[in-house]
């Protein structure tokens, strides 16, 4: 006989069999709605993409998040980036399939990438919070997944906290391709995965370098969406 142990929902803590309870799961779900399905955001448009992205299309295809940061999950990501509990990326993944489960997830996607990590910060931290996402969705979709294809240039001061104008000014020349993984990204459908998106400067940044080098889209798989200020 095959017994499940309780484990703690990533959403409330309450004690149960999953990773997320369903009382949870509901309360995620119901903040799917009215999201611009570019970048995530809430919006009112009924055309389902917002003004900004209406107006400067960006360089990704699609972006799907299961909650805004400050939202449910926030402390559970918090503890996972900042407190090194590296066993929470599986149940942040647990939930963001939960949550999207009857999308056809691997009809549009054939590389999962993580948003690299300069060599300095991967030294502070430990460990690249995109990479432990990457894997366990990798290893429940079936999907192929590669942690150097992209490498960072390290830059100077807190990106966390800047403007999506001085985000975009400062990623210009950050980000690079390993060109012995060149032939993996032409005609590819690429997923980049990260725990949260905030402006989506990184994201438009990278897409931008995957689609000049052959990509055919590029998606964001994101757990929070920061809501613009």
């Amino acid at each position: 006989m095959k017994f499940l142990l309780p484990t703690a929902c990533i959403g409330c803590s309450e004690f149960q069999a999953s990773r997320i309870c369903e009382k949870c799961t509901n309360l995620l779900k119901s903040h799917q709605k009215n999201r611009c399905s570019q970048c995530a955001l809430i919006c009112d448009e009924v055309r389902g993409i917002c003004t900004n992205c209406e107006i400067q299309t960006p360089p990704f295809d699609q972006t799907i998040c299961i909650d805004c940061y400050g939202g449910l999950l926030t402390n559970a990501v918090h503890d996972y980036k900042y407190k090194h509990q590296v066993a929470i990326a599986r149940g942040l993944v647990d939930a963001w399939l939960q949550i999207h489960q009857f999308n056809d997830l691997t009809s549009n996607v054939d590389l999962l990438i993580p948003i690299p990590m300069s060599s300095q910060k991967l030294n502070q931290r430990g460990f690249n919070q995109s990479w432990e996402l990457c894997k366990s969705f990798s290893k429940q979709l079936k999907l192929a997944t590669s942690s150097s294809l992209l490498y960072r240039s390290h830059i100077e001061g807190n990106q966390a906290q800047a403007t999506r104008k001085e985000r975009m000014e400062r990623l210009k020349t950050v980000f690079h391709i390993n060109q012995d993984k060149v032939n993996m990204i032409k005609n590819t459908r690429v997923a980049l995965v990260d725990d949260v998106m905030t402006t989506g400067a990184t994201f438009s940044t990278i897409a931008k370098l995957l689609k000049d080098f052959g990509a055919q889209s590029v998606h964001n798989w994101v757990i929070l969406r920061t809501p613009y200020k």
